[in-house]
């Protein structure tokens, strides 16, 4: 196996790139559930099965 260094840089325009193209619906962001907060121990467990097809967010305004 061979690897090798790779180096990321802060891009302060990437995020607002990003975000257009969810609006735009080009690229789409598929959510299993959202969970409050105080079930964050609960996501961790889905998230641990391997069998979730979204994205599980935790929600700190709930």
């Amino acid at each position: 196996m061979r690897t090798s260094p790779l180096l990321v840089e802060p891009d302060g325009t990437a995020p607002t790139t990003i975000a257009g193209l969810v609006d735009s619906g080009t690229v789409r962001v598929e959510v299993e559930r959202v969970f409050a907060l105080e079930q964050a121990a609960e996501a961790h467990r889905q998230g641990e099965t391997n069998r979730t097809r979204g994205k599980l967010v935790l929600d700190v305004a709930r």
